[in-house]
């Protein structure tokens, strides 16, 4: 009888562990490639990663006029502390931490003290002439915004954290006194690189302080700035003493239809930043 030979077979066996040992490839893959994402999203990048957020959202803080907010990252979630003047601030503040990215929540900490009643409660003498009512009314705003006075970092328009509770009560009494118009005015010492850079200098940290009292509240027609730079000291530019009372921030009271002081004539140019090295107020 012809047989024909018949092809091998192979047993089922060595068939099932074939195909058991694909299957197992295929999940090695996969495992490592789980582990290589979950590692990449260890503590130690994470941290990193929270370091850039928090720096977003500190940022963000200073650009929205909330410089005293202080903020700190856990686990993607943003935590505010610090004290801002109103619940208006503090709702503000938490709003531009939820805008930024990767945020997942946010707990809002900051503290809104009570309101500061001595700065703002006067008494009132009945019919004082017009020119005498001013006169008192300059004297107060004068007197709120003179302890502590406002002061700046050296050599730019970045107001100091001793200077916020001064802030705080210029706007409170602001708001007591709802007609009045301000004129803040910048004053630098003689301490100058190339003239023209303290008119510069003197006149971005009025406009800064102009800046915080418009996000405490202040309406913006109310408030015009004006840099004099080193044009009006009230003390000596040679003594220490003498030149960080001549960086000061000083408040006029304007009258219906005053537009305040002129500007002086601006003389060369320069970068702003070289020059006041001491800063108004700074100290140095």
């Amino acid at each position: 009888m012809d047989r024909r030979r018949r092809p091998a077979r192979h047993s089922l066996p060595i068939d099932l562990l074939g195909g058991r040992s694909t299957w197992i490839a295929a999940a090695l893959v996969v495992v490592v490639f789980l582990v290589i994402t979950l590692g990449s999203n260890g503590p130690t990048e994470e941290g990193a990663t929270e370091q850039d957020l928090l720096a977003t959202v500190q940022g963000s803080m200073v650009q929205a006029g909330l410089p005293t907010v202080k903020v700190r990252v856990v686990d993607w979630t943003v935590i505010l502390e610090g004290r801002v003047a109103t619940s208006e601030l503090k709702e503000a503040a938490e709003r531009v931490a939820f805008a930024q990215a990767n945020v997942i929540s946010v707990q809002n900490r900051l503290y809104v003290p009570p309101p500061i009643v001595d700065s703002v409660t006067t008494t009132t003498a009945p019919d004082l002439p017009a020119a005498l009512a001013d006169l008192v009314l300059q004297s107060r705003l004068s007197a709120v915004a003179a302890h502590p006075p406002i002061q700046f970092e050296s050599g730019g328009d970045r107001i100091t954290l001793e200077s916020v509770p001064t802030l705080d009560r210029l706007a409170a009494f602001l708001a007591f006194e709802p007609t009045i118009r301000v004129q803040i005015i910048g004053h630098t010492d003689s301490d100058e690189k190339v003239p023209g850079d303290n008119l510069r200098l003197s006149a971005i940290r009025a406009e800064a302080v102009r800046t915080q009292l418009l996000a405490r509240g202040v309406e913006p027609d109310r408030l015009v700035t004006l840099g004099l730079g080193h044009t009006d000291p009230i003390a000596d530019n040679i003594t220490k003493t003498g030149k960080a009372a001549n960086r000061r921030i000083e408040f006029l009271l304007l009258r219906d239809g005053e537009v305040g002081l002129p500007a002086p004539a601006e003389a060369g140019g320069g970068d702003p930043a070289e020059a006041d090295a001491g800063g108004a107020g700074s100290g140095d």
